[in-house]
């Protein structure tokens, strides 16, 4: 992409946005240029107006993690590139590549529940109603573990409900297992939140605002 923010002001770089297969790695930047075509203190540059932009986010306001930046070309002009310029380049090239392509996650979490075997359909029951997937269940000695996935959101007020389902008997415990993408209705109402937003409206109303 080539960037002529005013007169005087030039960046040009090249380069692919891909996928992580760990999403939870925040990103990778690779450095595939060659000859000198960028100095490497405005490939720095382009480094940090990506990580600016990655906080930022772009569909949602929501921060962008698991990907790729591979840069594999540019040009720059021996007045009119800056650190600023080529900070922007590389803001600029997450902001437009994710507005129009990415998608919304939603963290899942494994859980791992204890209960009296009792209980065990009334709980099964209840983490289906929490779009959870069960992946295992044990049996011993009159007492079920249930292993599961489940998104984060729907686990808030969980203790309580499994409390109450067991008579205080049952207990969980739940880690961070991997991001999955979010129902469409769920994303939709996160981008227009987002659009509805001070944030939102602040960058757009900028010189250089996506």
């Amino acid at each position: 992409m080539t960037r002529n923010f005013t007169t005087g002001q030039y960046a040009h770089i090249e380069g692919t946005i891909t996928p992580l297969e760990d999403s939870t790695t925040p990103y990778e930047f690779v450095n595939s240029t060659k000859g000198g075509a960028i100095p490497t203190t405005l490939i720095k540059s382009v480094e940090k107006g990506m990580v600016e932009a990655m906080q930022e986010g772009a569909l949602t306001g929501n921060r962008i993690t698991g990907i790729k930046f591979e840069l594999k070309d540019g040009k720059t002009h021996p007045v009119d590139s800056s650190d600023f310029t080529f900070s922007k380049a590389g803001y600029y090239a997450i902001k437009e590549h994710f507005v129009k392509k990415a998608i919304a996650l939603e963290p899942w979490m494994e859980i791992e529940v204890h209960i009296p075997d009792d209980f065990s359909g009334a709980v099964l029951n209840s983490i289906s109603e929490r779009r959870g997937t069960t992946s295992n269940l044990e049996v011993s000695d009159g007492q079920t573990v249930i292993s599961a996935s489940v998104p984060l959101k729907e686990m808030f007020g969980y203790t309580t409900k499994l409390r109450s389902m067991t008579r205080g008997l049952g207990e969980f415990t739940m880690e961070f297992k991997k991001y999955e993408a979010l129902e469409t209705a769920d994303e939709n109402d996160l981008i227009s939140l987002y659009r509805d937003s001070d944030q939102y409206k602040k960058q757009q109303s900028s010189e250089f605002g996506v």
